[in-house]
């Protein structure tokens, strides 16, 4: 427990300073809790040009064209993994360029592990998130359409694979799905019995 002495130490060092007063301080100490790199809360670093990015984010929903929040979301995601990606790919030509000793023709940085890992980690992230959106916008069109899936769980007059079927042609008329163990033979003799027969 804190003792009286202490106690008023800390209310007199409490009293002296509350912040940044300027508006250069303020904006300063805004970025204090923002950790550069790629665990950054903002996208963008630094050196990094906003119009730059947002023309990425412009093509990518120009291209997709999200209908909803849910795909709008999406595309954003793929737009913040290829900026993260292309920036791992500037830094590690960077650091080679940093770690070159003088005489030496090539130097492997210490840090380009971790530059790879982030560049593996943003695309990776990058594809998840176009994966997802080409199913979300899929599924959407199904839904405008009123489209209902017919897989073998879904509908229960499906017949297995080895039970015979009748399989429509392309002239027009239908014959049976045959088990594996008849030959091409007997059946072109069927169906040209079958041609016969219908003229």
């Amino acid at each position: 427990m804190a003792t009286e002495k202490q106690i008023a130490a800390n209310r007199a060092n409490a009293q002296k300073s509350s912040g940044p007063k300027t508006a250069a301080g303020k904006a300063k100490s805004s970025m204090n809790h923002l950790s550069w790199g790629f665990c950054s809360n903002g996208i963008l670093m630094p050196g990094e040009d906003p119009a730059e990015f947002r023309s990425l984010l412009d093509d990518l929903l120009d291209q997709h064209q999200p209908a909803n929040v849910t795909e709008q979301i999406l595309v954003e995601k793929m737009a913040q993994n290829k900026w993260l990606s292309d920036r791992a790919f500037r830094l590690q030509g960077e650091s080679f360029i940093n770690n070159m000793m003088p005489g030496e023709n090539f130097a492997i940085p210490k840090e380009l592990g971790v530059l790879i890992r982030y560049r593996t980690c943003a695309e990776n992230a990058f594809h998840k998130a176009h994966n997802e959106l080409v199913k979300a916008q899929k599924e959407r069109k199904k839904s405008e359409i009123g489209f209902e899936s017919q897989t073998p769980s879904d509908n229960p007059s499906h017949q297995p694979e080895n039970d015979p079927e009748i399989v429509p042609i392309t002239w027009g008329q239908a014959i049976p799905r045959y088990p594996p163990h008849i030959t091409d033979e007997e059946i072109f003799a069927e169906v040209m019995a079958m041609d016969e027969n219908a003229a």
